[in-house]
């Protein structure tokens, strides 16, 4: 039989498309970790030994899954904020060194430490468009999930009608970090536009006010209003340019100094100390009260730096020295900017002037979509209210010291995370493949 031999069509075929290639890291475990994390965030009380909580527990455990998954798949970390905290560390172990509270100020390095390592922990795990997406809508979900929780626990009739005792401070035990809280989960939630439904988000949002409300931080409130205003600055920037922006920035300075003048004539808060609304009398009418007893912390404080060393009395001695000196109002310094100088020196205020800076380029790398790109602003839609949340905390920074405020250092993770990864950020699992010439991927 004979056998003829076809012959071979010489000509390459068509290339199939090379299969998406998963990396070699997993990163559900930290991820998840970090969401659960992030959905405990009130969970403040019952207060432990050394200021912990039970949300405490949950962090560690998202700092030990992502260093377990950092260092199983060779994943390289970043630190962010390293230098400023890392100079008010060592500022702060030179004073206590020297200065008479050193088991105070050892405490007050540990947990700067520990949030330190949070922050690292949000940072690194959004590394990704899906992982930073991912850990926004897990702040988004978990809080208005405990805006609307605490708002029915209450119940709006006994809030109007005023037969609630006293301000609010629901699981996270005091008011005004109830306050931050609530505040800091309205501005990431306009950021991350989640409910997706219009019609969803104006109520949680509403929810979220009123529980801002119940708590009467005069903090939050004017930190919130603060976020929005600094938000709206830097959209006009990003949409209409510079000049636009600062005209609407005089804008909104003008019409705040307007409705204060307003106030101030009309004894709004003078009416308010008397008024029958519980709300009212427990945020308005708390105006004069909480700025004598700031003025008078401040004043003592600063009298202390005067008669201090460069080096400071060290972390957390404020309240003991000024116990000691039988000063007629002794309490913790209330707020960062005199904490950083009294307590940790020259050196300290020096760090935390760094950490500001590190703030706001981080922000300016944040403050459009056109900035974060396509991968990151799929999970951040609005990315001017995360900037703007930092205008809340730099009004918490001058009544309260937010440095130590687990909210706060959750908020600048998630800046570092969508600041740090914007040139690598790709979908999470995968590696990215770019076709070449001969079909294969590189």
């Amino acid at each position: 039989m004979l056998m003829t031999a076809t012959p071979l069509d010489s000509r390459p075929g068509p290339v199939a498309p090379a299969p998406e290639a998963r990396s070699a890291s997993d990163d559900r475990i930290p991820r998840w970790a970090a969401a659960i994390a992030i959905a405990a965030l009130p969970l403040l009380t019952p207060q432990g030994p050394a200021n912990t909580a039970p949300v405490d527990v949950f962090i560690v455990i998202a700092i030990g899954a992502t260093l377990l998954w950092a260092g199983s798949s060779r994943q390289p970390l970043r630190f962010p904020y390293v230098i400023g905290i890392g100079i008010m560390v060592i500022a702060g172990c030179l004073a206590a060194l020297f200065g008479k509270y050193p088991y105070a100020g050892i405490l007050t390095i540990v947990i700067d430490l520990f949030l330190l390592a949070w922050t690292t922990t949000v940072a690194n795990v959004g590394r990704t468009g899906t992982a930073g997406a991912f850990l926004v809508r897990a702040w988004c979900v978990t809080g208005s999930a405990w805006g609307v929780g605490f708002l029915g626990f209450i119940g709006p009739g006994a809030a109007v009608s005023g037969s609630y005792s006293g301000r609010v401070g629901f699981t996270l035990g005091e008011q005004n970090g109830a306050g931050l809280y609530f505040a800091l989960t309205i501005l990431v939630i306009l950021a991350g536009r989640w409910p997706r439904r219009l019609w969803w988000r104006v109520p949680v949002i509403g929810c979220l006010l009123f529980d801002l409300l119940l708590t009467g931080s005069l903090a939050g409130i004017t930190g919130l209003l603060a976020g929005v205003a600094l938000a709206l600055v830097v959209r006009t920037a990003a949409r209409n340019g510079a000049a636009a922006a600062l005209i609407l920035l005089l804008v909104l300075t003008v019409a705040g100094a307007g409705i204060y003048e307003v106030m101030h004539r009309d004894q709004v808060v003078e009416r308010a100390q008397s008024s029958q609304n519980t709300l009212l009398r427990n945020s308005i009418g708390r105006a004069q009260q909480s700025a004598w007893e700031r003025q008078t912390i401040t004043q003592e404080t600063l009298q202390l730096w005067r008669t201090s060393t460069v080096l400071g009395l060290g972390p957390g001695a404020t309240k003991g020295t000024l116990l000691r000196q039988q000063a007629p109002y002794p309490k913790q310094a209330h707020d960062d900017w005199t904490a950083s100088l009294v307590e940790r020196g020259v050196l300290g205020f020096t760090g935390l002037l760094l950490l500001v800076g590190e703030m706001t380029v981080r922000a300016s790398r944040v403050g459009s979509r056109r900035r974060l790109g396509p991968s990151l602003s799929a999970g951040l839609p609005a990315p001017e209210f995360i900037v703007g949340a930092l205008a809340t905390l730099a009004v918490y920074s001058f009544t309260h010291q937010v440095l130590h405020d687990r909210n706060a250092w959750t908020l600048l993770g998630l800046l570092a995370a969508f600041s740090l990864w914007r040139g690598s950020a790709a979908p999470s699992g995968y590696e990215t493949t770019t076709p070449v010439a001969n079909g294969m991927s590189r």
